[in-house]
């Protein structure tokens, strides 16, 4: 018990010094707040003073500065090769678009005529025979055509033997 009794009295006599230890912060807050210390001075903007340590930069000799023009003018003039051939590119792909559209709009064309050419011929009670053969006509050669184009294909996709094996 004697133990405890130690301890407890420990922990008033802690008390009072923690008690104490603030009405000393207290008072330090009344204190005035010390000033910054004072910025470095700022080292002048010359490029040949290095900004870091301060210390005057190493001049490049003459064969090194033309080295570095050179190096500069080469890269430039890549850069204007690569803007100019990206601006041909995309003309060229612009062009392709465009002719795209012009064909598929023929297509619709096409077979927008085609299918009032069948409608006017399903609709008249007399029904020539020059029109319907002509009508025929066209949606012969349509087939023909896919025909074809799905032959080309078929070649394309079968590649070459070569000539020569070497083992």
């Amino acid at each position: 018990m004697a133990s405890l009794e130690e301890w407890t009295d420990d922990s008033e006599e802690e008390q009072e010094q923690i008690d104490e230890i603030q009405d000393v912060s207290e008072d330090d807050e009344v204190l005035e707040k010390p000033k910054a210390p004072p910025k470095p001075e700022k080292p002048p903007d010359d490029p040949t003073i290095s900004k870091k340590t301060g210390r005057p930069k190493k001049k490049l000799s003459q064969k090194q500065l033309d080295a570095l023009a050179k190096g500069r003018a080469s890269r430039d003039a890549g850069r204007a090769m690569r803007k100019t051939i990206k601006e041909e590119n995309e003309v060229v792909k612009k062009k392709r678009r465009e002719q795209a559209i012009v064909k598929k709009a023929v297509r619709i064309k096409k077979r927008e005529v085609m299918e009032e050419a069948a409608l006017e011929l399903s609709s008249e009670g007399s029904e020539d025979e020059l029109e319907i053969k002509q009508v025929k006509r066209a949606v012969a050669k349509k087939r023909a055509k896919k025909k074809v184009a799905a032959k080309k294909t078929e070649q394309v996709s079968t590649p070459a033997q070569p000539s020569f094996v070497f083992y």
